[in-house]
């Protein structure tokens, strides 16, 4: 049941909805109007998910993403509206209080699949608006889209479903975040990668003639294999190519969820890492 889950929310996308509501409201100086606005939004979202315990996360001010130091363009074409600016160093700061957990190297959707994947896939549920997530063969709910006790914003994904969607994301890259003349199969969507994945063949042999196909083989293990670690979301094991920095912060994340190790049911979702691909 849904009330026996531990809830890993990403408060990532509520920094964003409430510094605008906020903002396009008038309010640029009422900060406790602001804490407030978090501090319900927070709890409705939690009586929603679940009624055991929640684990939150944010990204701290001055994040650095170990994505970068793999692919310096990584979100690098955003920029920061008035509202952001605004209200983000408020918004932190309630979130601290809260109890969130805060970080500084990895994404709040790495923790939560690094967390999913170390208490137990069958004993969380992941809120979250980011699609990404479905990477992660567990219950997710999306509280951030029409009224938060909506049927239709509960999923719950099978191993096959959160492996087919990884290799998609894989085929297709991520435009909004990372350069296509990088990452991914130019020209290729997801909606294109769904009918690739439809071949009666192993996804990375899938993987392996689409981008021989496209790129030749020296050039396309190059991009297969940037794209596949810019895509994947971390889990306990095979992150080898991931910086000191964000080693240790996972390190520590764990260390400090040390307790909640239940469970001894951790499929292995993914192919490690296709280095070898073509060879």
């Amino acid at each position: 049941m849904r009330g026996n889950l531990t809830a890993l929310l990403d408060l990532d996308a509520m920094l964003h909805i409430v510094a605008n509501v906020q903002y396009s409201a008038g309010n640029r100086d009422k900060s406790l109007e602001v804490k407030q606005h978090v501090q319900r939004f927070v709890s409705n979202i939690c009586t929603n998910a679940t009624k055991k315990d929640v684990i939150m996360f944010y990204q701290k001010a001055g994040h650095t993403n170990f994505r970068n130091t793999i692919l310096p363009e990584y979100k690098g074409h955003r920029t920061t509206s008035d509202a952001i600016a605004c209200w983000k160093p408020t918004i932190l700061e309630t979130f601290k209080e809260l109890g969130a957990v805060g970080l500084q190297h990895i994404e709040s959707d790495d923790a939560q699949s690094i967390l999913a994947q170390h208490i137990g896939y069958d004993k969380v549920v992941i809120v979250t608006a980011d699609k990404d997530m479905i990477q992660v063969p567990t219950m997710i709910y999306n509280p951030f889209k029409g009224k938060l006790s909506a049927p239709d914003r509960w999923g719950n994904y099978s191993v096959y479903e959160a492996n087919r969607f990884f290799w998609k994301q894989v085929l297709a890259g991520d435009p909004t975040d990372m350069p296509s003349s990088m990452c991914g199969i130019e020209g290729i969507g997801m909606g294109k990668a769904e009918k690739i994945c439809d071949e009666q063949a192993p996804f990375m042999e899938i993987i392996q003639k689409a981008y021989t196909k496209k790129y030749g083989a020296k050039e396309g293990l190059t991009r297969a294999v940037r794209t596949y670690r810019m895509v994947r979301l971390l889990k306990l094991e095979g992150n080898a190519y991931i910086n000191e920095q964000a080693q240790a912060e996972l390190e520590w994340l764990l260390e400090g969820h040390k307790d909640y190790v239940i469970s001894t049911n951790r499929p292995d979702v993914f192919a490690p890492d296709p280095t070898n691909l073509f060879t």
